[in-house]
């Protein structure tokens, strides 16, 4: 299964398989996983409140690369370190409101990819890595512990993102991302009078 159909399966059944030979994507099917992740694109910002960020091709191949590459990665028993950092390169280009939802369209699968391979990444370089990559990328890794509190400027001033990661922080209750005082007035905002409805039980930090 190569990257456009990888991601094409994960985007309709969430359920994929990935080839054992790691080599270089061709032209072909990065262009390919682009258009496929284009339209993914526009068939989600309807989903999105407000007005989405714009589409960014860089981040979205990044992160449809990250997520096949760490499934790729889980197939091994015991990768070593140094295919571990070669596959899971970070994004070398600006973080801004498009790049962080571009990334998100493949990226908001990195907390269930975690979830179901974490017993065997346990303590391992590869569980390190992913947690580095969950903190660098909050908006699409709500549910999964991270230790960095920081959130980008670029996700807190856009409201069409601030207000999805609010929403994302209650589906998923995780209290820990409530320290931050601004994620924590958009998350109190979007509760609004429905509080035991949306989160019961729910207390500011």
């Amino acid at each position: 299964m190569n990257l456009a159909i990888f991601i094409t399966t994960l985007i309709q059944d969430g359920k994929v398989s990935v080839d054992t030979d790691i080599s270089p994507f061709s032209a072909d099917v990065l262009q390919e996983t682009v258009t496929i992740l284009q339209s993914f694109y526009h068939n989600d910002v309807p989903d999105m409140p407000g007005t989405a960020p714009a589409f960014h091709a860089d981040a979205a191949i990044w992160g449809a690369t990250y997520i096949y590459r760490t499934a790729q990665l889980f197939t091994i028993s015991s990768p070593e370190d140094e295919d571990i950092t070669r596959l899971l390169v970070p994004f070398s280009g600006a973080i801004n409101a498009a790049t962080i939802y571009s990334a998100d369209l493949s990226l908001r699968y990195l907390p269930d990819l975690a979830g179901l391979n974490k017993s065997h990444a346990t303590n391992s370089k590869l569980l390190e890595q992913l947690q580095e990559t969950a903190a660098q990328w909050p908006f699409s890794s709500t549910g999964m512990k991270i230790l960095a509190a920081q959130v980008p400027d670029s996700l807190l001033q856009h409201p069409s993102l601030l207000a999805a990661y609010a929403d994302r922080i209650i589906v998923t209750r995780d209290h820990g991302r409530l320290r931050h005082p601004k994620v924590l007035q958009a998350v109190v905002k979007a509760l609004d009078n429905y509080q035991e409805i949306l989160w019961p039980g729910f207390t500011k930090p």
